[in-house]
């Protein structure tokens, strides 16, 4: 077994050790970023945001709407959506809508609508026509900077390609056997030392060296073990990922590469349905965020599930999105959802993300995840 765990120990040093300072150097340019404070539309949190919130043909919020101003309280949602559907129906009577959003631009409530394929902006007080913003919300995140891209492609060895990500993959299996390995040696020197009446889970023995190692090993082995096992698990996503686009790109007809994250997958909305869809999305929304406001109220389907989008939060904003028919939450991956390249969905491959970068928190008296927000404050756990 010391043999093994030698042998596997030296493969794997040079790589884990390149994985290490990589890792180290992207999770400091995070740190940097929510320790000073940040604002939520700077660069680099910019980036920590991107594909959070789903694949872009599903998320709504934008860089620019965490700092955005909410609707004003007592908003009348009923006489807005009324206002901005009869208008919206005026300007483009003949053309299907794929969604309708309340929101506000330059301290009015305006309503966002796509018709067709134009985005038309009224009035939601009035239903007038309203002057499209100099710099429209994208519906997505922009690319992340240079410096933190630069990092992550070089901790993933993406610049060998996507096609050869399982390099990756394989040092995180040689990491967790070397750590296995380890934890078995240390549990049979445990045993030996039990049996000597030397019940202590750390002592000195074969020089300061050793025993340095030792204890740090056994300590650190408990976060390596996680960062492996997830490592191992995104890796194997990306070149899941890689592949399924390769195909994509070979297959005449397929939407090329990514297609499942940007397809079109909405539908016609019908004005009868309207009203209703918003009364479930604000009654789930306050269920679970008693009292916040509300900075974006989107109305659409997708791939087949109505679904009503609030962007909002308090203070900590963040998207939130709920089936408009039953009120429960929607999560990024759903059954009918169009196939996006990652085994399991989008949402696990982000929850996984999380917990490799370590800005996961589990309360084991709640049993719910915890994330801390760009502030680095962190929001209490669902009751």
């Amino acid at each position: 077994m010391r043999s093994i765990h030698r042998i596997v120990a030296f493969f794997a040093m040079l790589f884990t050790l390149y994985l290490g300072v990589t890792g180290s150097l992207l999770q400091l340019t995070d740190l940097a970023a929510l320790l000073s404070h940040a604002p939520a539309n700077s660069p680099t949190i910019e980036a920590i945001h991107e594909g959070t919130n789903g694949p872009g043909n599903f998320v709504v919020i934008s860089p620019s709407d965490y700092t955005a101003p909410s609707l004003p309280a007592g908003f009348d949602y009923d006489g807005a959506l009324a206002a901005v559907v009869a208008a919206a129906r005026a300007a483009a009577a003949d053309a299907p809508i794929s969604y309708i959003e309340l929101r506000v631009e330059d301290s009015v409530p305006v309503g966002r609508v796509k018709a067709g394929k134009r985005i038309i902006w009224f009035s939601a007080l009035t239903g007038a026509a309203a002057r499209a913003p100099a710099v429209p919300p994208n519906g997505e995140p922009r690319s992340p900077p240079a410096l933190r891209a630069e990092l992550k492609s070089f901790h993933r060895l993406q610049w060998f390609g996507d096609k050869n990500l399982w390099i990756n993959a394989s040092i995180g299996v040689a990491l967790f056997g070397q750590i296995c390995t380890g934890l078995i040696l240390y549990f049979k020197l445990l045993r030996d030392r039990a049996r000597l009446e030397r019940s202590g889970l750390f002592w000195l023995a074969g020089g300061w060296w050793r025993s340095i190692h030792r204890g740090v090993a056994i300590v650190a082995s408990v976060f390596l073990m996680v960062v492996a096992i997830t490592g191992v698990w995104l890796s194997i996503d990306s070149l899941c990922l890689g592949l399924y686009n390769a195909k994509l790109a070979a297959t005449p007809g397929s939407g090329g590469p990514f297609a499942g994250i940007r397809a079109d997958v909405s539908a016609p909305l019908s004005d009868a349905e309207l009203p209703s869809m918003m009364h479930t999305t604000l009654a789930a929304y306050q269920r679970l965020v008693p009292g916040a406001s509300v900075k974006i109220l989107r109305l659409r389907y997708f791939a087949g599930m109505p679904q009503g989008v609030i962007v909002g939060g308090g203070e900590d904003t963040d998207q939130f999105v709920f089936n408009a028919s039953t009120g429960s939450r929607a999560s990024e991956y759903e059954a009918d959802y169009p196939l996006t390249g990652f085994p399991l969905g989008w949402q696990i491959h982000e929850t996984i993300k999380k917990i490799t970068e370590g800005i996961i928190l589990v309360s084991p008296a709640a049993g719910w995840i915890c994330l801390p927000d760009s502030r680095w404050r962190f929001s209490p756990c669902p009751e």
